[in-house]
């Protein structure tokens, strides 16, 4: 049995939420323990499971730490987890959990990952749990309650929360844990969801700003925990973190000064007022600019916004594949032989299928790009799930130019995938979503290639990134495919790839419906497992667009990063964590760095 604890405090609205979906949970032995201010929560919350599973404590006015506790003397299940208003386990969160409790029978703690969604419930980041496998995993504890389920025989080994605690309580157990031995087991699976923020900003732009009261308690803490004066690199974060408090309205100054300022006062404090010389305050001015230009010290939150703050002076440096904006939007430049006529003798016929759902606002420019390329043998459908917004008059004035096009109710893009590509007869094939562009002579160059490399199945090149106005926002140069870093991470652009029919038909001619979000990554890894050659050509074939609503990132989270999780179980067999999926496509991201600073430098050219 699995115990959840929910401290009844904060907003109603969230705290009804919360409890409402820990009663969906059926499927697994579980109850779910409510404690604080309850009277008229049971009235106001339509239950999913029946009351006797749910133990209501009305003990009004404790604080969290105090509530937990309380509803441990009450908790009946092997395992225990906790949530706060806001927060929810994802629907298969206690059978994962509940699985791999069977798998590990000796594990003390098991955690996994956390999806962050803003006040208004838009996820925008991830926090990724470390590997507790790892000496520096275990140094830093870096967990998120929700995400976490302890076994209560060993809370009861090293006692409860520390009710003294108002912020730290959680992490002052798991150091108490590990400091005793206790096992922890990462899950790397998103395992929970924490709404944080106290304001509306836009998803893109949020960030956690700890207050000093809290960067006091965690530093005090540690400090108890590991019974060691605190390292000057855990002293310079401090004394940055203080100063982006104080000048949280604009993260772009904050100042080297104020930070040494703050870490030298946390060195009085908690380096047993040892005074630092005058190489080691150096060591320390050295490593407070590192983490204040690079932002280092949010590390310890994990907040990686999807739009993340412009350094210039170090964007450069900087790697840009993975990354949807590498520098401030401008004009797109193309070099000159992109528009150049390319004549094949016997042209290949090309079959193209654009899924539209009201993208009237950049449809056209997706029709422009297509048509535009003058490609005398294509084929070019338009499958619309039936949208509201101007999207139809856009394809009736284009109806001439167009093979086909439909606008009727679907069951999402990948049916709409795979009603447009049983229309078609190509010998190559691809897929152009309704915001994304190809660039001017892809489909030539395509051809010519496939003809002169018949031993080739699937291709794809470098991605160029636009904002919502067209204007250029980065460029993904990538090195050669990479068989093995493609089954842990998908690098591939999808507007960039075409493929032979013949590669279609032994990948089961169609896209899996099952998926809402990585279904190119899916036929990719199909691809692979059919043992067909891909090639990565030497040029710029298509653009992504990046807009704040687009379904790449909104549903990255509650979505894409699930199935996911699911390809690389198929794949691999298990579901590896995020450092070791960063670590098994390192080398493809470093010859990717290579060759985009050879790029940018005018060294190579493409």
């Amino acid at each position: 049995m699995i115990s959840i604890l929910i401290h009844a405090a904060g907003d109603p609205d969230l705290l009804a939420e919360t409890i409402r979906r820990a009663t969906y949970e059926t499927a697994v032995d579980s109850e779910l323990i409510v404690v604080g201010k309850v009277d008229d929560l049971p009235d106001r919350i339509g239950l999913g499971r029946p009351p006797d599973r749910i133990v209501w404590l009305d003990q009004p006015g404790l604080s969290r730490a105090q509530a937990i506790n309380e509803g441990l003397t009450r908790a009946r299940g092997e395992f225990v987890s906790t949530l706060s208003a806001g927060e929810f386990h994802f629907d298969d969160a206690l059978r994962i959990v509940a699985n791999a409790a069977e798998r590990h029978p000796f594990t003390d703690c098991f955690y996994g990952d956390t999806m962050l969604t803003d006040v208004a419930g838009r996820p925008f980041a991830e926090f990724n749990a470390l590997d507790m496998t790892r000496r520096h995993g275990r140094r830093h504890l870096r967990l998120c309650p929700a995400s976490t389920f302890i076994r209560r025989q060993a809370i009861e080994r090293v006692g409860p929360l520390d009710t003294a605690l108002h912020h730290w309580a959680d992490y002052e157990l798991w150091i108490r844990l590990e400091r005793a031995d206790a096992a922890f087991t990462q899950i790397p699976r998103l395992l929970a969801a924490r709404r944080t923020g106290t304001h509306e900003r836009a998803p893109s732009d949020f960030t956690v700003v700890p207050s000093q009261e809290s960067l006091d308690e965690l530093m005090q803490v540690r400090l108890d925990g590991w019974r060691s004066r605190l390292s000057t690199s855990r002293i310079a974060w401090y004394g940055t973190a203080r100063a982006m408090a104080a000048a949280s309205e604009d993260r772009a100054r904050i100042g080297v000064g104020p930070a040494l300022r703050y870490a030298l006062e946390a060195q009085q404090r908690w380096g047993n007022g040892r005074p630092l010389g005058m190489s080691r305050r150096l060591v320390l001015a050295a490593k407070i600019a590192g983490l204040s230009a690079g932002g280092r010290f949010l590390k310890e939150f994990q907040v990686k916004p999807l739009r993340q703050m412009e350094i210039r002076r170090f964007q450069f440096l900087r790697r840009k594949v993975f990354r949807l904006r590498n520098h401030a939007p401008r004009p797109l430049s193309l070099p000159q032989h992109y528009t150049r006529p390319r004549i094949l003798p016997s042209p290949p016929s090309i079959s193209i299928i654009t899924p539209s759902f009201n993208q009237g606002h950049v449809l056209e420019d997706t029709i422009r790009s297509v048509l535009e390329q003058g490609y005398p043998a294509l084929e070019y459908i338009v499958q619309d799930g039936g949208s509201t917004d101007g999207s139809v008059g856009i394809l009736e004035r284009y109806s001439s130019r167009l093979t086909y096009w439909e606008s009727a109710p679907d069951g999402g893009q990948s049916e709409a995938i795979n009603l447009g590509m049983q229309r078609t007869t190509g010998e190559i094939m691809a897929y152009l979503n309704s915001d994304d562009l190809l660039l001017p002579g892809s489909l030539a160059y395509v051809a010519d290639y496939f003809q002169t490399h018949p031993e080739v199945d699937v291709v794809y090149g470098h991605r160029v990134l636009i904002d919502e106005g067209g204007q250029e926002i980065g460029r993904w140069v990538l090195p050669p495919h990479d068989e093995h870093a493609i089954a842990f991470a998908d690098f591939i652009p999808q507007e960039t790839m075409f493929w032979r029919r013949s590669a279609w038909e032994r990948a089961g001619s169609r896209i899996d419906e099952s998926f809402r979000f990585a279904m190119d990554w899916d036929l990719i890894l199909r691809f692979r497992d059919a043992g067909l050659t891909f090639r990565r050509l030497p040029r710029f074939l298509g653009a992504f667009r990046v807009w704040p609503d687009q379904k790449s990132l909104s549903w990255w989270l509650p979505f894409g990063r699930r199935e996911s999780e699911r390809l690389t179980a198929r794949t691999l067999g298990n579901t590896p964590s995020r450092e070791t999926i960063r670590r098994e496509v390192r080398r493809y991201v470093q010859r990717h760095w290579l060759l985009d600073k050879l790029y940018l430098a005018g060294l190579v050219r493409y």
